[in-house]
């Protein structure tokens, strides 16, 4: 058995994007992969292909690879006294959350519209979040001339939930904290506050290729 050394690994996030895991060599040998809590608010949900490389016999080489199933758990039900909340992701990356739309007597309720919208400390849009009918693919939102447009909010395909939230990584919303409301409007045409607070982009230290 050949005891593999200076492991690294990695989740790739986006299009251009990934995540490094903590690696450590077991007393096996083996190599354990590590993601903390804030680590996993990174990743994106769905399937995600995963490296695992490191040194064996002096040859640095692939190791493992495969896949990580992510699976969201945001649910956000807010009351009025409770409609802050803090979004968080980094540039260039795909960024999805879920959220639940109930009234008081916690029964879910029908979404026929949305947009969500972020704008600076200036008052400037940052983030401008369209509904659709049916979610776009990739080569839709790329389309999209107004880049911070890039993304959707569609029905959910989650039976425990009703919005999908999806930021494109082809989205140009700048690094910063910012200020966004969420409106949903209902099957009779009603639009409410569904949820508000800071979305935080924070800066990639790399930028995609062009």
């Amino acid at each position: 058995m050949v005891a593999p050394s200076s492991p690294r690994a990695f989740i790739k996030t986006g299009t251009t994007s990934m995540v490094e895991i903590t690696t450590t060599v077991t007393g096996e040998p083996a190599i354990q992969l590590t993601l903390t809590a804030e680590q996993t608010k990174e990743l994106p949900v769905g399937e995600l292909a995963y490296d695992v490389f490191a040194v064996c016999s002096n040859n640095d080489k692939q190791v493992s690879k495969g896949l990580v199933n992510v699976v969201a758990i945001d649910r956000v039900t807010p009351e009025e006294d409770s409609k802050a909340m803090e979004l968080r992701y980094y540039q260039n990356t795909d960024f999805r959350r879920t959220f639940t739309w109930k009234d008081s007597d916690s029964n879910l309720q029908t979404v026929s519209d949305a947009y969500m919208q972020a704008k600076d400390s200036a008052g400037a849009t940052v983030l401008d979040i369209r509904w659709y009918a049916t979610a776009p693919d990739e080569a839709t939102i790329a389309a999209i001339t107004d880049g911070t447009q890039r993304g959707y909010l569609t029905t959910s395909t989650d039976v425990t939930a009703t919005i999908d939230l999806h930021i494109s990584d082809l989205n140009t919303v700048v690094s910063g904290s910012h200020s966004f409301d969420l409106f949903v409007k209902d099957s009779v045409g009603d639009w409410d506050l569904l949820a508000k607070g800071t979305l935080v982009v924070e800066s990639s230290v790399s930028s995609p290729p062009t």
